[in-house]
């Protein structure tokens, strides 16, 4: 049966994000995210993913009129048959009858699933479980399902909900709250578990925001947030080549109950306070939970789940399988409505899913795009062998390969890999090339064999979705590749699953001893990872990475550019957090009280070891100068420089 799959419904009169489409053959897979294609991040400005599913149509080599069935989200409200037929006739022309006897062809070929009961499939059903227990938790579903909780046990092929609860008052909002305080979009979650481990937890702050979370087994772990404005649009955010609505459509950090339990404390320690009771929270939710269920295994799904570090704690959360899907959000709730429809018999279990189900490119088309853009090039008989030597070399190469992958993570088919026995590596392309913030930290692909001799848990980790204790041994043979906090984001790299990944980590064992690569995603800074060949190019050029491996093809920026000379200096982190937390003045110029300032003040001088005190009518005293806040940070910022 040919099944196609649609996130969001094309009728849907919510604002959503991450549209993906998914279509299954038979065995074949395919399920890809629009805003690879587009780049634009959380794209909510297409109508449908148009672009992704005729990717799949064409990498399965189907026609629409083939699909037997269509696959949407339920929607908020009926939707008029006459709008659908134009749909199905005239968009995809997957209908070619009379109006009169669509009727009868849409009941038969046209299905609804539920958001979280889509979050359950993927998770259940990409995991290779016979049973298990699941739990989905996210910021409150959509319109059409409103849940943001949802536990239950899976078992003889059905989902069985034993708890749920309705609503935007979730720990996944607690956690996107949290980062909206610290200044970030609330999408970026991200960089406050990044940011995190540069702090320490406050006790204080600690017990005045535990008393706004609620955990029981009937409600799951709630968060009583409160918004006390609108911000406006942003205009400042505003670029045509990386257009991100949720940066446009909100300013941060907005006026919350979070923001001004926080706002006197310096932004890494909020952040690390955060994290402890997110964890804390979820962790008491599930061993509450665990009293329901008999299975010793259990999945994760929903948006909460894609924090790596509260996964590494749910490791030990008393179930003896655990399984994190490579789409926890929403990017993979067409996956799972499609698994979902697919399996409602005669299923059986299988491998865990694979990630590499994503659209690819012939020799063909790639040196199409080549020859196009008039580039150098050589066609290497081992790109691998080549590719390893560059690396170990020092340079940094965008390794474009095969399917590309499903979900958030680069997986070893559309990443910028590095050398990570040298932390410039790491520093290089975080403010040079991906010009991302200094402080997240990158993963190490590590050959699946070796996982064992480098980290403390044993835990297969196919999508880079938990954080790891790195061995102390090991720690200072890939410094790029492990953050602050001694934790890494590993990707366990199996031969069978990525083998020319794997045998590119593995020529570069075979010249360095270290079989393991820094990985992140392809993409510059503001935009989604890439997709096509054109966008790998289009990276290169832009001076991303040093090289680039595409199919059997390497092209070299130095071959193909010439550049004018220019001194970038890479700051050390240390300097980096305490501007940081001097740039955390700004949220005082709309927000918190003169008794606050001064207490962020307080504890920026310890931070910075210089003194910086509260004057009168909001204005800060720094080496016997007054200054507006503005001025302040400059006046600070410089003097902390040097």
């Amino acid at each position: 049966m040919i099944i196609a799959s649609l996130y969001p419904c094309p009728f849907d009169v919510q604002d959503r994000h991450e549209f993906n489409a998914s279509i299954l053959n038979g065995e074949q897979v395919f399920s890809y995210e629009e805003g690879k294609v587009t780049t634009v991040k959380n794209d909510g400005t297409s109508k449908f993913p148009e672009r992704t599913l005729m990717l799949g149509f064409k990498e399965l080599g189907i026609t629409p009129d083939q699909v037997e069935k269509w696959v949407f989200p339920t929607p908020k409200s009926q939707i008029k048959l006459k709008d659908y037929h134009t749909f199905f006739s005239w968009f995809f022309k997957a209908y070619t009858g009379t109006l009169d006897d669509f009727e009868r062809w849409f009941y038969e070929h046209v299905e609804f699933v539920d958001h979280q009961l889509s979050h359950a499939s993927l998770a259940a059903y990409g995991s290779g479980f016979s049973e298990c227990a699941f739990l989905c938790m996210d910021g409150g579903g959509d319109f059409g399902d409103p849940r943001g909780y949802v536990f239950g046990d899976f078992v003889n092929n059905k989902f069985n909900v034993k708890f749920e609860a309705t609503g935007v008052n979730t720990i996944a909002n607690f956690h996107s709250l949290l980062t909206d305080s610290l200044g970030f979009s609330g999408d970026d979650n991200g960089k406050t578990s990044g940011l995190a481990s540069y702090g320490e937890v406050q006790p204080d702050l600690k017990k005045e925001i535990s008393k706004l979370i609620s955990i029981t087994k009937e409600g799951g772990a709630t968060f009583d947030r409160k918004r006390f404005s609108q911000t406006q649009v942003n205009l400042a955010k505003i670029r045509a080549d990386s257009y991100d609505r949720t940066k446009i459509f909100s300013q941060y950090p907005s006026d919350t109950n979070m923001l001004r339990f926080g706002i006197e404390y310096l932004p890494h320690d909020i952040a690390a306070t955060g994290e402890q009771i997110l964890q804390e929270s979820v962790l008491k939710l599930v061993e509450l939970l665990r009293e329901e269920t008999e299975s010793k295994n259990i999945v994760f799904s929903g948006g909460l789940f894609q924090n790596v570090a509260l996964n590494k704690a749910l490791l030990d959360a008393g179930f003896d399988n655990v399984y994190f899907p490579s789409g926890p959000s929403d990017s993979g709730l067409s996956l799972g409505a499609a698994l979902h429809v697919k399996n409602r018999s005669n299923w059986k279990p299988a491998e865990v899913l694979s990630a590499f189900i994503g659209p690819s490119f012939s020799s063909t088309e790639i040196e199409e795009v080549l020859v196009r853009h008039r580039l150098v090039y050589t066609s290497c008989s081992d790109i691998t062998k080549v590719v390893a030597k560059k690396l170990s070399e020092g340079a940094s190469v965008g390794w474009f390969q095969g399917k590309a992958e499903f979900g958030p993570r680069s997986l070893g088919a559309r990443s910028l890999v590095a050398d990570p026995r040298d932390i410039r590596s790491k520093e290089k392309i975080n403010q040079l090339l991906k010009k991302r913030d200094w402080f997240m930290p990158y993963a190490p692909s590590i050959l699946e064999e070796e996982c064992s001799n480098w980290v403390e848990q044993e835990h297969y980790s196919p999508y880079m979705q938990v954080a790891f204790n790195m061995k102390s041994t090991m720690v200072d043979k890939v410094p790029s590749a492990v953050h602050v906090d001694g934790t890494s984001r590993v990707h366990s790299v199996r031969k069978s699953e990525n083998s020319l990944y794997w045998e590119l980590i593995n020529e570069f064992k075979k010249l360095t001893g270290i079989p393991v690569l820094l990985n992140t995603s392809f993409n510059r800074h503001g935009i989604a990872t890439i997709s096509t060949p054109r966008q790998a190019v289009e990276h290169l050029l832009e001076g991303c990475m040093d090289y680039l491996a595409i199919g059997d093809y390497l092209v070299a920026f130095k071959d193909n550019r010439l550049v004018a000379s220019r001194s970038d200096e890479i700051e050390p982190e240390d300097l980096l957090l305490k501007l940081g937390s001097i740039k955390r003045l700004e949220v005082f110029k709309a927000h918190g009280t003169d008794d606050q300032m001064a207490s962020y003040l307080t504890k920026l001088s310890s931070l910075i070891g210089e003194s910086v005190e509260f004057a009168e009518s909001r204005m800060i005293s720094f080496n016997n100068t007054k200054f507006d806040i503005d001025s302040a940070q400059e006046a600070i910022s410089s003097s902390v420089r040097g």
